[in-house]
């Protein structure tokens, strides 16, 4: 039997864990709430989980939501968790904990290694990916295999500048994709409509209270044809068509996948995308925008595989731990 392996998806407000087995089959999953400190307590977190759910696993795979070196497994740079992150050793410090191999990669990237063995990426290639939610992360596939390099930081989709002169995204640029076409962005534009009561729709689903104000209100306002949140969605999917034509343009990708907490208005955004990228067709062919099919477990999953086959089969890729470096 193929070894068994646990992934862990670190994010902001939730973790979320996918205990796989070797053929890319979730055995179980679940989520806890990402501790508020960061810190210490996000290690022992992670290691509390894994302790639990992972007793059978060969390898663990964490997925952060940030800048990583894959070969030594520190962590470089995570904007949205608290916490002191640069070249802090996460991989390293799980491993002695648990006296098992653990590998570290960007939340996009596990995305993305998920899609592409067991998702809606099987039948291609050449893919780029997008993750849509509180910020926006990419992936590339070339010749059926995920880009991950040892400084795991291409494709960093969501940090395309598309406004010149927009908003401070908190990698200390400006005008980044994920300002405009994010989860929290599309939230951001909803919330004058609540304010003013241009939008009585979003008003009544989120009963006049910005806090109840989401990607899924907004979604559910779209759904019962409410020109704001109809809007909000149009300019998100024009901003991600605008980044998403360029990186094509460079990456020659067959399809375009998108995944994330925002693909549950995907019907709303992504006319959009594809009519951004059908524009290009005269240089890029065609290329089809898909939608991700593992929802929220994707990540995990990803982190999970790519756990197996950097340090259970040894596939090509960063060098796979050594028992000294648990």
């Amino acid at each position: 039997m193929r070894a068994v392996t646990l992934g862990l998806d670190v994010g902001g407000t939730r973790i979320k864990w996918s205990l796989v087995n070797g053929d890319g089959e979730p055995l179980n999953s679940g989520d806890v709430a990402t501790p508020k400190t960061g810190g210490d307590e996000l290690l022992e977190c992670i290691i509390g989980i894994a302790k639990v759910e992972g007793v059978s696993a060969a390898a663990v795979g964490l997925a952060v939501p940030g800048l990583v070196n894959t070969r030594s497994r520190e962590t470089l740079f995570i904007p949205n968790i608290p916490g002191e992150w640069e070249n802090y050793p996460l991989g390293r410090r799980v491993g002695s904990a648990l006296d098992k191999p653990v590998v570290v990669l960007n939340d996009a990237r596990a995305f993305g290694y998920a899609e592409l063995q067991v998702g809606a990426a099987r039948e291609f290639s050449d893919v780029l990916f997008l993750t849509v939610g509180t910020g926006i992360g990419g992936a590339l596939a070339r010749d059926g295999a995920m880009v991950i390099d040892e400084l795991d930081n291409v494709p960093e989709m969501g940090h395309v500048a598309v406004e010149m002169h927009g908003e401070a995204c908190g990698c200390g640029a400006t005008g980044c994709l994920e300002t405009v076409a994010s989860a929290s962005a599309v939230v951001a534009y909803s919330t004058r409509a609540v304010l003013t009561g241009l939008s009585p729709t979003l008003v009544k689903l989120c009963e006049g209270r910005i806090e109840n104000l989401t990607g899924e209100t907004v979604a559910h306002a779209a759904d019962l044809g409410d020109p704001w949140a109809t809007s909000a969605f149009e300019r998100a999917g024009t901003f991600i068509g605008m980044a998403a034509a360029s990186a094509c343009l460079m990456a020659r990708p067959e399809a375009l996948v998108i995944g994330g907490g925002l693909t549950g208005a995907f019907r709303h955004f992504a006319p959009a995308v594809q009519r951004l990228v059908t524009d290009r067709a005269s240089l890029l062919g065609h290329i089809e925008v898909v939608q991700a099919q593992l929802g929220s477990r994707a990540g995990s999953i990803g982190a999970a595989l790519y756990a197996r086959d950097r340090t259970v089969q040894r596939a090509p890729g960063p060098r796979p731990v050594s028992q000294e470096e648990k």
